[in-house]
């Protein structure tokens, strides 16, 4: 399997999970359900198929804004509201990647490789496990702050990251840093907060520590350190770092923010 391919596929299991964190920000409308999965099969057909299929996507992702926005009119300007509508944010900064991508558009010259880096990133780190976090900024408590901080460090992290790789690159190191401190720190005031629930800690526990093994590499390839290498061919920043992220840290801290609410 080359390196796109695994971008293809991990990029379709992020529009299929990460919408399922809205469900953390607040009730969905009837009919949510059809809508996300008419666009999943959209974008599965623009990833293999017809490219221009995948334009469905971004229609998507503004409808959530959208209803996420109505849904806090009457305290749009609040700080859980804000943080909020970072996740969704994201997505649609995801969801133009992928259409550029796609289509290969050459979005700030850049080819399909780079564009589904991009837009995963902006998936599964911005939309799923930042994302997992606004949503606990969005309850009551005595962390919810902090969260709430966390989740406006991380975004400015971001933009960091993406002037530092496009424009200025001294400030890439600096964005990654406010990643790297800012969403384990939020983690591990959710793991005291939920210690005596057992399957929430727990989902909560596998989060942070697939991040930190991520964080690692990551700051090893950006130090240009000796890392894994080649894994089946694809680089380990794809084949590790990216498939562990989308399949188990992200996901975990959207399951384990769930639990806590069931709780």
């Amino acid at each position: 399997m080359s390196e796109l391919e695994v971008l293809r596929a991990l990029l379709l299991v992020s529009v299929i999970v990460a919408p399922l964190g809205t469900r953390l920000l607040g009730e969905l409308p009837s009919g949510w359900h059809v809508a996300h999965g008419v666009s999943v099969a959209a974008v599965g057909l623009g990833l293999f198929v017809l490219p221009w299929a995948s334009t469905l996507w971004p229609v998507f992702c503004a409808a959530n804004l959208a209803v996420f926005l109505w849904s806090r009119r009457r305290t749009l300007l609040t700080l859980p509201a804000l943080a909020g509508g970072v996740p969704l944010a994201f997505s649609l900064v995801a969801a133009t990647w992928i259409v550029g991508g796609t289509n290969d558009l050459g979005i700030l010259g850049y080819g399909p490789h780079f564009s589904f880096y991009a837009a995963l990133h902006g998936n599964v780190l911005g939309w799923m496990l930042v994302g997992a976090i606004a949503a606990l900024a969005t309850r009551e408590g005595p962390r919810q702050r902090l969260y709430a901080i966390t989740v406006f460090v991380c975004f400015v992290s971001f933009l960091l990251v993406a002037i530092g790789i496009d424009q200025v690159r001294a400030i890439k190191p600096v964005g990654v840093a406010g990643l790297t401190l800012a969403i384990p720190l939020a983690q591990l005031a959710f793991l005291a907060e939920v210690r005596s629930h057992r399957a929430a800690f727990t989902a909560g526990l596998v989060s942070f520590l697939g991040l930190v093994c991520t964080l690692v590499l990551a700051w090893q390839n950006e130090l240009a350190a000796p890392t894994l290498g080649n894994v089946a061919g694809v680089r380990s920043m794809v084949s590790v770092h990216g498939v562990v992220n989308a399949l188990v840290t992200a996901p975990a801290m959207m399951l384990a923010v769930y639990l806590r609410d069931r709780r």
